[in-house]
């Protein structure tokens, strides 16, 4: 009798494995399914907080259908039970023993930011699952993340806009956490928790939080300085915080390949300003919507031969060959989306500075995309004739 019943149990789990999940219905959710992934279950509409949905809704709805596993969960606009108040409580279970590998959170913010208040087993069934937490739009004065403290395989957090961030406890899960994304939170003031809570960050995710110089540079020296944040980190985005400088000690990270400042007002790259260690291909670097108007010769350094690099929306004049030709040769490869990114670029084309590329080396202008002059002559139509007396 005890063969059958495991030779039972193992069946239907290969059977739960061959035939996977499948929508039901989920009203007042929406349900969608992905071959790679499984079911995307979201509650509540984030573009209408008029309406919102309960923790009692999600309940009835995760116990009333069948599927034991859902990949990605979005609780959107949250809002309290009748008589709780203007503080949103997520019970004991609330989806109703059904795990979770993603798991996103928002507050209703039709009447403002609301307390949230979630029970230490409110997601107990997902501990060895949930992979990604995300929350934002509330009162965060009663977060603890006592509810995730028990998580074996969380990797990936994110904080949003919201008010009452207490910062983080000194709680053992944090230390497994390699990608962390605050973002708009124009309050956050816990940065200085980062480097000693996050030891093993491989990409932190500091964005719309106006931090400032002083704040950045002190926070990405800290990461700098640690003994496993200088070897992890691979990715930083810090676009949107007030930047007018390059931040100090980027060259002191080894595996960095993708930085992100994006929307802040740097004028003036100096040599060096982005090192990057020649032993990792750089992927990306966006500095789109600076205030750019100078680069000095060896401000990029690396192997920048699979990089996308982005400087539009700046207030450059001059393309010069000591800044760029050898990083368009670097970049003749095979990737073929490796180049350089110069749209909305006041560039002066009248005197001799683009003689290099678009008389001695047109081949390499197909790395650069979107180049045009002040008077509105695209690179590509600019006749190497023209440049014929220059040195």
């Amino acid at each position: 009798m005890m063969s059958f019943l495991l030779l039972l149990l193992v069946t239907s789990d290969v059977l739960a494995a061959t035939f996977p999940d499948i929508c039901e219905d989920y009203t007042p959710c929406s349900c969608q399914q992905y071959d790679a992934y499984g079911l995307i279950v979201r509650c509540g509409d984030p573009f209408d907080h008029k309406s919102p949905i309960t923790s009692l809704d999600v309940h009835h709805v995760f116990n009333r259908t069948k599927a034991r596993h859902v990949f990605w969960v979005d609780l959107f606009s949250l809002s309290p039970e009748v008589n709780s108040g203007d503080v949103i409580k997520i019970p004991v279970d609330v989806l109703s023993e059904k795990s979770v590998d993603r798991l996103g959170i928002s507050c209703s913010t039709s009447a403002g930011p609301l307390i949230m208040e979630i029970h230490p087993d409110a997601f107990r069934s997902s501990v060895h699952q949930m992979g990604h937490f995300e929350i934002n739009g509330c009162d965060f004065s009663r977060l603890d993340f006592k509810f995730l403290a028990d998580t074996m395989s969380l990797i990936s957090l994110g904080i949003g806009p919201g008010l009452n961030f207490r910062g983080f406890p000194t709680m053992s899960f944090l230390a497994r956490v390699t990608s962390l994304r605050i973002y708009n939170y124009l309050e956050f003031r816990h940065w200085n928790q980062i480097a000693d809570r996050f030891p093993l960050l491989e990409s932190l995710f500091l964005d719309g939080t106006q931090l400032g110089d002083r704040s950045i540079n002190k926070l990405v020296h800290s990461i700098a300085s640690s003994s496993t944040g200088r070897h992890s980190l691979t990715q930083l985005s810090l676009w949107e915080n007030k930047l007018n400088r390059v931040p100090e000690h980027i060259s002191s990270f080894k595996n960095l390949s993708y930085v992100n400042l994006f929307g802040n007002t740097i004028r003036f790259l100096a040599k060096g300003s982005f090192a990057f260690n020649p032993n990792i291909k750089v992927t990306f670097l966006i500095l789109t919507r600076n205030a750019l108007e100078r680069i000095e010769p060896g401000a990029f350094q690396g192997d920048f031969s699979e990089a996308i690099i982005y400087l539009d929306y700046n207030h450059l004049t001059r393309f010069d060959s000591p800044v760029y030709q050898k990083l368009l040769e670097q970049m003749q490869s095979l990737s073929s989306a490796a180049g350089i990114h110069v749209r909305n670029n006041p560039f002066e084309c009248g005197d001799c500075h683009l003689a290099w590329l678009i008389r001695d080396k047109p081949h390499l202008l197909k790395r650069v995309f979107g180049g045009r002059c002040s008077n509105g002559t695209q690179f590509e139509d600019l006749k190497p004739e023209g440049y014929h007396d220059c040195l």
